[in-house]
């Protein structure tokens, strides 16, 4: 029976069976083996798929090369039409120069702008002059199927002036026919416009027209409706109608009390007593304001 060896004292020289070691460094030396093949494997495919990568990356940037290279040609060409553009541009300014220089200090274009003006306005009084038989009636209901010709003797008695239809030459509706359906609110009526063959009787009519104490409205006429108040106008040019609202625009805001048209012409009179202007130009109207 073999002693007890005391727990205390150390164990040294303890040796594995050598058929031990051999077989434990075996299974290392395999497996280490094997892992160096697996790694190496994974190795040679990674080194494949960067090359494939790099190849691609070089076509890619071959590609882009060739795409700047065309660009720059590109941009080369357009570089040169803004340099050509810049130049027409300069070219057409300098021209531009030149000819406002002519024209300012040329008397022959003073003298046609003139000659222009003076045409224009000559004309403008012919126009006027061919109206001078109108009459503008502003303020009459309009009524789809009217007989206007039908209202000559009522307006002859009316205003006091005796005429027949005999006395007209026509008598229309001034201004092209809207339409009230697709509208949110009633729509002015179209002026009036009647023709005289006497001047005579026109001037009467407008002036018996404006001497009525109350005004002349629809209801007195015959008409259905809301009473509309009747105003009875000379005809005018677009440019004197034009002209006329500016004049009456500055009298109210200078506090002008009189502007007014007579025979196609315009006239203003800042109050009772004081000089009548006589209006035919916009300067006319500048120079009376400034």
């Amino acid at each position: 029976m073999l002693a007890e060896q005391d727990p205390a004292t150390p164990i040294h020289n303890i040796d594995l069976p050598i058929a031990g070691k051999q077989a434990s460094l075996d299974s290392a030396s395999s497996h280490a083996a094997d892992i160096v093949i697996e790694v190496r494997a994974q190795f040679e495919d990674m080194k494949a798929e960067m090359r494939l990568e790099f190849k691609s990356f070089k076509e890619e940037m071959r590609s882009l090369r060739s795409e700047l290279c065309a660009m720059k040609t590109d941009l080369a060409v357009v570089k040169a039409d803004m340099i050509s553009c810049e130049n027409k541009v300069t070219e057409l300014g300098d021209r531009t120069t030149d000819i406002e220089n002519f024209l300012s200090g040329n008397p022959i274009v003073g003298n046609l702008e003139q000659t222009v003006k003076e045409l224009k306005m000559a004309l403008n009084t012919c126009e006027q002059e061919s109206l001078l038989n109108d009459v503008e009636v502003t303020g009459l209901p309009e009524i789809k199927g009217e007989n206007l010709l039908g209202l000559i003797p009522l307006l002859s008695t009316k205003i006091g002036v005796p005429f027949d239809d005999r006395e007209i030459i026509s008598i229309v509706r001034s201004g092209p026919n809207l339409s009230q359906e697709n509208s949110a609110s009633p729509l002015r009526p179209r002026k009036i416009v009647v023709r005289f063959n006497r001047r005579i009787t026109r001037d009467k009519c407008i002036q018996r027209a404006r001497q009525l104490s109350r005004g002349l409205t629809s209801v007195e006429l015959g008409l259905e409706g809301p009473p509309a108040r009747l105003y009875f106008n000379e005809r005018l040019t677009r440019i004197n109608r034009q002209l006329f609202a500016k004049a009456r625009e500055q009298c109210r805001h200078h506090q002008w009390r009189y502007c007014w048209t007579k025979g196609g012409r315009i006239y203003l009179r800042k109050e009772e007593g004081s000089s009548v202007v006589h209006v035919l130009v916009e300067e006319d109207i500048a120079k009376n304001f400034t």
